[in-house]
């Protein structure tokens, strides 16, 4: 029998995480109702029950999160029960709560839910692990977009602008959750159209930005670069930008450096060197770098220097913009592991 875990929960995406737990709620006797979106003034989920002539509604928020939920979260959320006046707020989160945030809750009847308890209640009521109810199952809305890809439930198109990746045209769709790459092909008397890729927003590390040119990164193991021209490039980046808070939560650039075809980026992970065509080239975890300093100057170019101790320590040389701006970040990276 599958056990559910905090790793898994943590890997789930966020809107189905609140599926998974409106369907949690349905199993225990309560009619669960998702709010949509994105569009839910702070509220994710409305659950309520009525037995004997006796109801009662709760809102329910749901925290995704790896670190501890604050006094601030719990102090907003218990608002709502009095601008929606029902009789009471559930968080739930897959971390923990803070002392302060404990006191806060207990006087303005907010009910919280950590992740070990969450565990507990997932394992309790849905045994069998699987992600989806048989509501939801029975539900479940989906939208063909091309071939090969489907919208799932609640998955919108944000966006479909046509894009060039170096000499070859694509239509590039946004949706609140993916990105599909998809090509058009014209024969003598029919015209085709195949997804060539998909990429979750999830897997978004950052993108780089130039005059008429966007690079964006993806990969959660090695980076993947994607140069995006286009005529509407500008919107195409204020999307990105808007969907940051999604792929914040993970691996995020901090700082990015092109040299001729290469470019260098910096996360709070890794720094690498990756080709534009050929893909990664040298790649540094945070967690292995010992030391770095910046050499050059009046007549030589600056470069940085960083020491890697892989079994041995190596040093690694990166022509960047701004070394010493990148030798500062980087002390910061490291220091915060």
């Amino acid at each position: 029998m599958a056990k559910w875990t905090l790793e898994e929960l943590l890997l789930t995406d966020p809107q189905d995480f609140e599926t998974l737990l409106s369907g949690l709620f349905r199993n225990m006797g309560y009619r669960a109702e998702p709010t949509q979106y994105s569009r839910d003034r702070g509220v994710d989920i409305v659950i309520s029950i009525e037995n004997f002539g006796l109801s009662h509604t709760w809102l329910v928020q749901a925290k995704r999160y790896s670190n501890p939920v604050g006094v601030k979260e719990v102090r907003e959320y218990s608002s709502l029960r009095y601008r929606d006046r029902v009789d009471g707020v559930i968080i739930v989160t897959t971390s923990t709560f803070t002392r302060e945030a404990m006191q806060e809750a207990a006087e303005h009847n907010v009910r919280l839910i950590d992740g070990n308890l969450l565990v507990g209640m997932l394992n309790h009521y849905i045994p069998d692990g699987s992600t989806q109810t048989t509501d939801d199952r029975t539900n479940r809305i989906s939208e063909e977009i091309g071939n090969g890809a489907i919208l799932k439930s609640g998955e919108e198109v944000i966006a479909s602008e046509v894009v060039m990746i170096g000499n070859e045209k694509f239509t590039l769709k946004i949706t609140n959750r993916n990105l599909f790459l998809k090509k058009e092909s014209s024969g003598l008397f029919s015209k085709n159209s195949s997804i060539e890729e998909r990429i979750e927003i999830k897997e978004i590390i950052g993108m780089h930005t130039e005059s008429g040119r966007v690079i964006l990164i993806t990969g959660s193991k090695k980076p993947k670069l994607y140069p995006l021209t286009s005529r509407k490039l500008p919107g195409i980046i204020r999307i990105f930008e808007s969907l940051q808070s999604e792929y914040l939560k993970g691996e995020h650039l901090l700082l990015s450096s092109r040299n001729g075809t290469q470019l260098t980026i910096l996360t709070n992970k890794r720094l690498a060197v990756t080709d534009i065509s050929e893909g990664t080239m040298t790649e540094i975890r945070n967690k292995s770098i010992v030391g770095v300093e910046v050499k050059g100057g009046f007549l030589k170019k600056e470069q940085l220097h960083v020491l890697e101790d892989s079994d041995v320590v190596t040093k690694h040389n990166f022509d960047v913009d701004q070394p010493a701006r990148w030798k500062e970040m980087i002390g910061q990276c490291v220091r915060t592991l």
